[in-house]
């Protein structure tokens, strides 16, 4: 009867373990970089509501500003993985990406088409050519740009058929165009041309 119920106990075990481990992953809000900086600027958002002029915005703009932040913040907290690209271009994507855990910086990857990022990788952002033309977004002409994601979010990249866009299936809130001089990574010079020439190289799923 023992032997039984030990038996039972362990099948018992093995089966929560393996429907359970899910729930045990960290979240992203504790160990990305990116959620005490969120945190901090939605609270410091939050005090200016009273005051929006003071803190050098209309009361729409702030609004705004505070739920971008506050989508910023509840994907950190609900995501368990790390950001991912997928490319549905037809085309090599440019990536920055790298493996959190080594303290390598982001490095240049071309991801091929109708790949998604290595979960255990983190898509930090996407490569913007000089000649880029993207959808909903306004670049500097003649200078390549970066498309930085926040951690845990998902971004999706396809072309318009209509208008030969880049387009990007992810939430406005969740993605920030910065120049060259604002990463520290390595930022070349590139043309669309460039990239299509590319072998892929990313890690992939």
């Amino acid at each position: 009867m023992k032997a039984w119920k030990m038996l039972l106990f362990a099948m018992l075990f093995f089966v929560n373990f393996f429907v359970a481990q899910p729930s045990w992953a960290d979240k992203m809000s504790k160990i990305s970089p990116d959620y005490p900086v969120v945190v901090q600027n939605l609270n410091s958002l939050l005090m200016a509501r009273n005051n929006p002029e003071q803190a050098g915005y209309t009361a729409e703009e702030l609004q705004q500003k505070i739920a971008a932040l506050q989508l910023q913040k509840q994907t950190l907290e609900t995501s368990e993985d790390w950001a991912s690209c997928r490319n549905e271009t037809g085309r090599p994507l440019a990536i920055y990406t790298r493996k959190p855990e080594d303290a390598i910086p982001n490095s240049l990857y071309y991801l091929g088409n109708r790949q998604t990022t290595d979960e255990d990788w983190d898509c930090d952002a996407v490569y913007l050519p000089n000649d880029a033309q993207v959808a909903g977004f306004n670049l500097p002409a003649g200078e390549p740009a970066i498309l930085k994601l926040v951690d845990g979010a998902q971004l999706i990249a396809r072309i318009n058929p209509t208008t030969q866009q880049i387009q990007f299936d992810v939430p406005p809130a969740l993605v920030e165009v910065l120049k060259p001089e604002q990463v520290t990574w390595n930022v070349p010079n590139l043309t669309q041309a460039d990239i299509d020439l590319q072998i892929p190289n990313a890690p992939n799923d």
